[in-house]
């Protein structure tokens, strides 16, 4: 059997200030310095075959801390993997995430240098020189077949388990999930954002007896489940309590005022692409 554990990196300077992060290299802050730490000693005691990570700093100084827990020998890493990077919001990152103002179309709110969250029904619109729900779609399957699948025919062949983490950004593991699943056939959504450092855990077990002869880039017969979303037992601690104050949706890179139950609602469902 495979294991996917996907994590969500630590809280970062973006994050606090409600900033449309993607592809820009902003730090952890010192609170997802100690979040990172947190689920790096969660998993200290879970082997892991191989850790991935975006080469964006969040996620990459997140796996660090992953690795830093691992027990020795440690396994080895590659944080470099672009696939697994954000989505890329363009004109938009540094900026305030926002509400459209309603009548405005999107481009009179680009022309004053707002970027308002895209909805469900928009999966195909990007902010410019960014890319849309579509383009990182695609790119997470990507990433499935050039980081994932080796794994895949490497247990199918050899018969033996494997556990691989990919340390990731919220929307870009939506995306890497869902694809994970679309091997064996099935589909995923992901319910709700996740908090820094959350995870989410997949298996993939494979179907009809192994040894298998299978190509490099060929699919074995897979059963897929996920069997853990949005976990995020190491952090009891750290957390804020109480609830959020106001009317408002965490995304997978940010916080934004909602002004209605239905605004909130199309909010939290823009942020499960």
């Amino acid at each position: 059997m495979l294991t996917v554990t996907l994590i969500r990196h630590g809280e970062s300077t973006h994050n606090v200030l409600a900033l449309w992060s993607g592809c820009t290299e902003c730090p952890l802050t010192e609170r997802g310095m100690q979040q990172a730490r947190a689920v790096g000693a969660y998993f200290a005691n879970t082997q892991f075959t191989k850790i991935y990570a975006s080469p964006l700093p969040r996620a990459r100084d997140t796996a660090q801390a992953v690795l830093d827990a691992q027990p020795t020998p440690k396994p080895t890493h590659n944080f470099t993997i672009a696939q697994i990077r954000e989505q890329s919001f363009g004109a938009a990152e540094g900026h305030q995430t926002c509400i459209r103002e309603p009548g405005k179309s999107l481009e009179a709110h680009f022309a004053e240098g707002m970027y308002p969250i895209l909805y469900e029904n928009e999966r195909d619109v990007a902010f410019p020189g960014g890319e849309s729900a579509e383009d990182l779609m695609r790119r997470g399957e990507r990433a499935v077949r050039d980081v994932v699948l080796p794994h895949v025919v490497d247990v199918a062949r050899s018969g033996r388990n494997e556990h691989i983490a990919l340390v990731s950004h919220g929307l870009c593991i939506a995306q890497v999930a869902g694809a994970i699943v679309r091997l064996g056939g099935g589909t995923w959504t992901r319910k709700g954002p996740m908090v820094n450092t959350a995870w989410v855990r997949i298996e993939v077990r494979i179907q009809g007896g192994m040894p298998l002869e299978v190509a490099d880039d060929e699919v074995p017969p897979v059963e897929v489940t996920v069997t853990d979303e949005g976990r995020a037992d190491h952090l009891e601690g750290l957390l804020d309590g109480g609830p959020l104050r106001g009317m408002k949706a965490i995304m997978g890179g940010g916080v934004a005022d909602a002004k209605s139950p239905d605004e909130a609602e199309a909010i939290a469902q823009t942020s499960a692409v």
